[in-house]
């Protein structure tokens, strides 16, 4: 499957059977998972959204498939911009430093920043910020700081956010006292 044909089929409404079904292409068809990280920040919202569901789906059913793109992803996180693929990058972040998939080595410092901006960011959607919330109280023993600037803005967020910010934060913050 060429770029152009991963291209052709991110153009086409998805449902999940359909995202699963090209993901599993990826396995089959052997595409390239850098053309669809790249397709990721295409100028399309809905075919960058669509790329980036198809990432997590690939990152979720052949994570031995994700492993060889894991340092250009990582690299690549701060720099996402559309609000509808960072929910799917932040999905993809949480799953990876949950299951231990990423280098002791690996520096967090830009991806510690982006995802405390995403968060702060009054225009970020709620599940992203819910999903940075679990990712930098994950990362918290990174750097003394990050336990207690979490703590501060989940407080903040807390005053006027709803009930996906409010269910988040106090579990967040439970975890975090």
């Amino acid at each position: 499957m060429t770029k152009d044909d991963l291209l052709k089929a991110l153009q086409q409404t998805l449902i999940k059977t359909k995202a699963v079904k090209i993901s599993d292409l990826s396995e089959l068809k052997g595409y390239s998972l850098t053309d669809l990280l790249d397709l990721t920040f295409h100028h399309e919202t809905a075919i960058a959204f669509r790329a980036a569901w198809v990432l997590e789906t690939v990152q979720e059913r052949f994570p031995e498939r994700f492993d060889p793109l894991l340092t250009e992803f990582l690299n690549k996180y701060p720099l996402q911009k559309n609000f509808s693929s960072q929910r799917h990058y932040t999905k993809i972040l949480f799953s990876l430093i949950e299951k231990n998939r990423i280098a002791p080595g690996f520096d967090f410092e830009q991806i510690i920043e982006s995802t405390f901006e995403w968060l702060a960011m009054e225009q970020t959607p709620v599940a992203v910020k819910a999903n940075c919330m679990s990712i930098l109280y994950l990362l918290k023993e990174k750097d003394d700081w990050i336990a207690d600037e979490l703590k501060a803005e989940i407080e903040f967020l807390m005053k006027t956010g709803g009930a996906a910010i409010q269910s988040r934060g106090k579990k967040i913050l439970s975890l975090l006292a």
